[in-house]
C-alpha cells in the first residue's frame, strides 16, 4: 500500500469507521463500551500520526528533489555563461550521475537523449569529477577534426589498470606518454622517441592487420576455422542444438587465438579459452573496480591469461612466422623500451587480444541470426558466398577469395547494419594541453570526454529509413546501406538513395520494361554517424580484421552446414548489461538444428 492510498483510506475512514461502528453496536449488558471506544480512538490517533509522518516525509522528499532540480538548473545557466555544456539533470546530491554511469549506462544514455536529444554535449556530475558526453554527427565531426587537441589515452589507462591488471608502476609509463599516436609527436610533448608507446602500439596494429599481413592472418584464421568445422560432431542427420551463440563462440575465438599466436599456443595453454571467457564475463565489475576478494575466480582467470601471454612472448619474441606481425612488432618494442615490466607488456597484450574476440563473436551471431530468420536474406547471402568460392580440387573443402568476399554488395550492407544496431562502445577523449573547443562549447583541460556510438546509431535523422520510412532505426534492415543511384549521381543524404525492392521494374523512354539498377554498397552520407570503430585518426585499425572474420565465418559455416533456427519468429534481445563494451551479446538462447551439406552427392 503506498502513501497516497493510506492517506485516502484515512480520509474516507473505510477501516476505522467500520471498527468504530462495530464497537458502538455492542450490547451494554454484555460488554463495556467505554474501554473499547477509548481503544478505537487511540488506534485512530496512532494511525493518523504514522500516516501524517509518511505524508510529511513524502513532501520533504519532493521539496529536496525540487531544490536540487533548481540547483541543477542554476548550474546549467552558469555553464552557458562560461561557454560550458549544460549539466544533465540528476536527483542524488553529490553522487550525481555516478551510479548510473557505472552500472546503468544504457539507462543514462536514454535519459540524456530524452532531455537533450540525440545531438548534444552534456556534462555529467560524478562525485568530484565532471564527464562530458558528446553525441551527434556535427559535434563528432568537429571533435574528430582536432587531431592534436584531443587524445584517447584516458580510456586506455582505465582499461589497462582495471580490466587487464596493469600495476600502478606500469601504468605510469603509459600515462607519461602524451605524445599522441600520429607520426609526429604533439609539439608540447617531451617524450623521447623510444618511449612513444601509444604511437608504436597503433602502428603495430595498423601494420599487422592491413594489407598482406591481413591476408596472412585471414589465411591462418581460415585454416584454423576449417579444422574446427571438420571436427564438429555433425553428419548427415539433423541435430538440434540449444544456442547458436554458444556454437559460434569457440569456433571464432579459438581460430583467432591460433591465427594470432600460432598453432602451438592452445596446445601449450589448453585452459586459455576457458580462463579468457571466465574473466570476460565479469568485465563490467572489473572495470568499475571490484577487488579480488569479491571476484576471486575472475581475478584468477585473468592471472592465468596474463601468465600465459608473458610466457609465450618470452619464448617467441624473436621472429616466428606463425605469430602475427602485430604481436612481433609490439614485442620488439617491449624488449627495448624502459619503464615497462614484462607484466605490464602482458597486460597490454591481453587488452589487444580481448578487443578482437567478444565483439566479433557477438556481431557474427547477430549477422547469422538475422540472415537465417529470413529465407530471402539467406538466399541473397549464400548466393554471394557462392560467387566468392574457389574450388581447388574435388577432395578439398571449399576455399574463398577473401578480397572478393569482403566486397560483396549485400553482405557488406548486412555487416554494416549489424554493427550499427548492436555495437555499443563508449570511446574516450581528453583535451591534454589546453581547453578544447567543440563548436560552441568549451571542454576544460584534462576533463574526460565519452562518445557513445548508440546516440549516433539510433538517431533517425542520420539514416535511410526506406521509401516510406518503413524501416525504423530500432529494427534490422539488411538493405539500409544499399544505394540504387548511378555511380556518378551525387548523394545528398542517406534518404536520397533509399533502397528499393530488387523485384521492381522501371519504364524506359521507349515504353519498354527494364530491370532496376544494380545496388551498390555505400557509406557515403554516414560520416560521423556510422561509428562502430570510432572516428577520425583514432578509428580502429583492426576494423578490416573484424569484417574479414565475420564474413568468412558466415561463408564457411553456411557452405559446410544446413542450419535452421528452431524458432525463427521468436525475438532475441541483446544483453544491455554489456552496454559500452562492444557488440552486445544475446540475452536469450537461439536454438537451431544443423546437418552437414551434401558435397558431390555425399554428406561431409
Amino acid at each position: 500500500m503506498d502513501v497516497i492510498d493510506v492517506y485516502t483510506r484515512n480520509i474516507t475512514g473505510s477501516d476505522d469507521l467500520h471498527s468504530f461502528s462495530r464497537v458502538n453496536q455492542c450490547n451494554e449488558s454484555s460488554c463495556d463500551s467505554t474501554p473499547k471506544l477509548t481503544l478505537a480512538k487511540s488506534a485512530i490517533s496512532e494511525r493518523w500520526a504514522i500516516e501524517l509522518t509518511l505524508v510529511l516525509a513524502l513532501a520533504g522528499f519532493l521539496m529536496v528533489k525540487y531544490s536540487f532540480a533548481t540547483l541543477t538548473s542554476k548550474d546549467s545557466s552558469q555553464d552557458r555563461e562560461k561557454g560550458l555544456p549544460p549539466t544533465a539533470s540528476y536527483s542524488i546530491p553529490i553522487i550525481g550521475h555516478l551510479v548510473s554511469f557505472l552500472y546503468d549506462t544504457a539507462g543514462l544514455a536514454s535519459a540524456i537523449t530524452k532531455e537533450f536529444g540525440s545531438s548534444a554535449i552534456v556534462r555529467l556530475s560524478c562525485l568530484h569529477k565532471d564527464i562530458y558526453v558528446v553525441s551527434g554527427a556535427e559535434y563528432l565531426g568537429a571533435l574528430y577534426k582536432d587531431t592534436k587537441g584531443f587524445t584517447q589515452v584516458d580510456g586506455i589507462h582505465i582499461a589497462l589498470s582495471r580490466m587487464f591488471g596493469s600495476s600502478k608502476q606500469d601504468l605510469k609509463y603509459w600515462i607519461s606518454d602524451n605524445s599522441g599516436i600520429t607520426i609526429d609527436p604533439h609539439p608540447q610533448s617531451s617524450v623521447r622517441p623510444e618511449n612513444r608507446g601509444h604511437h608504436t602500439m597503433y602502428k603495430a596494429i595498423t601494420h599487422g592487420l592491413t594489407s598482406c599481413n591481413l591476408m596472412n592472418a585471414g589465411e591462418n584464421f581460415k585454416a584454423a576455422l576449417q579444422r574446427r568445422i571438420d571436427a564438429v560432431p555433425v553428419h548427415e542427420e539433423w541435430v538440434e542444438m540449444d544456442d547458436l551463440y554458444s556454437f559460434l563462440l569457440p569456433l571464432i575465438a579459438e581460430s583467432t587465438f591460433t591465427a594470432m599466436f600460432g598453432s602451438k599456443f592452445l596446445e601449450i595453454f589448453p585452459d586459455f579459452p576457458e580462463s579468457f571467457w571466465t574473466f570476460h564475463r565479469k568485465m563490467r565489475k572489473l572495470a568499475v573496480g571490484w577487488p579480488r576478494w569479491m571476484m576471486p575466480k575472475a581475478w584468477a582467470a585473468r592471472d592465468y591469461c596474463l601468465s600465459a601471454l608473458k610466457r609465450w612472448r618470452r619464448t617467441h619474441e624473436k621472429e616466428d612466422s606463425e605469430v602475427n606481425a602485430l604481436y612481433q612488432e609490439r614485442w620488439e618494442f617491449f624488449s627495448k623500451t624502459q619503464g615497462l615490466s614484462d607484466d605490464g607488456a602482458a597486460s597490454s597484450d591481453l587488452g589487444i587480444t580481448w578487443s578482437m574476440i567478444p565483439s566479433t563473436v557477438a556481431a557474427t551471431f547477430w549477422l547469422s541470426w538475422h540472415i537465417l530468420r529470413d529465407r530471402d536474406l539467406l538466399t541473397r547471402a549464400t548466393s554471394e558466398v557462392q560467387t566468392s568460392r574457389i574450388t581447388i580440387d574435388a577432395t578439398s573443402p571449399p576455399g574463398f577469395d577473401m578480397t572478393k568476399l569482403c566486397n560483396q554488395t549485400f553482405l557488406q550492407s548486412a555487416f554494416a547494419e549489424t554493427l550499427r544496431l548492436y555495437v555499443s562502445v563508449c570511446v574516450t577523449r581528453r583535451p591534454d594541453f589546453a581547453d578544447g573547443q567543440v563548436l560552441d562549447y568549451r571542454i576544460p583541460k584534462d576533463k574526460l570526454i565519452v562518445i557513445s556510438t548508440a546516440f549516433s546509431h539510433m538517431d533517425k535523422r542520420n539514416w535511410n529509413l526506406g521509401p516510406m520510412e518503413e524501416h525504423p532505426v530500432e529494427s534490422f534492415w539488411a538493405e539500409r546501406f544499399l544505394t540504387y543511384n548511378s555511380p556518378s549521381a551525387q548523394q545528398t543524404s542517406p534518404a536520397s538513395s533509399s533502397a528499393v525492392s530488387t523485384s521492381s521494374v522501371t519504364n524506359s523512354p521507349d515504353g519498354s520494361r527494364s530491370d532496376p539498377p544494380e545496388p551498390r554498397f555505400s557509406l557515403n552520407g554516414y560520416a560521423n554517424s556510422w561509428i562502430p570503430f570510432g572516428g577520425g585518426i583514432h578509428e580502429c585499425p583492426g576494423r578490416h580484421w573484424v569484417k574479414l572474420r565475420m564474413l568468412l565465418t558466415f561463408a564457411m559455416i553456411s557452405s559446410s552446414f544446413d542450419i535452421e533456427l528452431l524458432a525463427p519468429h521468436k525475438t532475441v534481445k541483446p544483453d544491455m548489461g554489456k552496454y559500452g563494451f562492444g557488440a552486445l551479446p544475446p540475452m536469450e538462447k537461439a536454438g537451431f538444428r544443423i546437418r552437414r551439406k551434401m558435397e558431390n552427392g555425399k554428406r561431409g
